[in-house]
């Protein structure tokens, strides 16, 4: 048997700078081994080198302190909650013991009783009499 061949065609392609496929992975490579440090341009590019450094440690410290607030506030969150009940509770309690029935039930071990008689009004006869009378100085017996 004979062996198989590729068929060429009569148009090579051109190679241009911009479609090489080992441009993107060359840069890459010079990135991750620091090679593009020691080009001749690499002086002109150290400001804004500086200048994304210190926007990812800006970035990063900015994650940092929103994760920081975003835990404390669940902390606060979760302590409200737990006083609301507290509150909740200690305001039922203060209900109930206010009741008359209750107040009357804890003095009565102290000895104090319960009044059956419904309270009046006492009223004397000069001190029902008009307020000008009283200031004028008019009597009446």
């Amino acid at each position: 048997m004979a062996e198989n061949k590729y068929k060429e065609t009569g148009k090579k392609k051109k190679k241009t700078e911009n479609t090489t496929p080992g441009k993107g992975i060359g840069f890459f490579r010079s990135l991750l081994n620091g090679s593009f440090l020691t080009a001749e341009k690499s002086p002109d590019l150290m400001p804004f080198l500086l200048y994304l450094s210190f926007l990812a440690v800006m970035l990063i410290a900015n994650t940092y302190y929103a994760e920081k607030k975003v835990r404390k506030i669940e902390r606060m969150r979760s302590q409200v909650t737990e006083l609301r009940t507290i509150y909740i509770s200690n305001k039922a309690e203060l209900m109930y013991l206010s009741n008359q029935s209750e107040i009357a039930r804890r003095l009565r071990d102290r000895g104090f009783v319960e009044s059956t008689v419904p309270p009046r009004i006492l009223t004397e006869r000069e001190r029902r009499r008009s307020f000008f009378l009283r200031i004028g100085g008019g009597s009446r017996n």
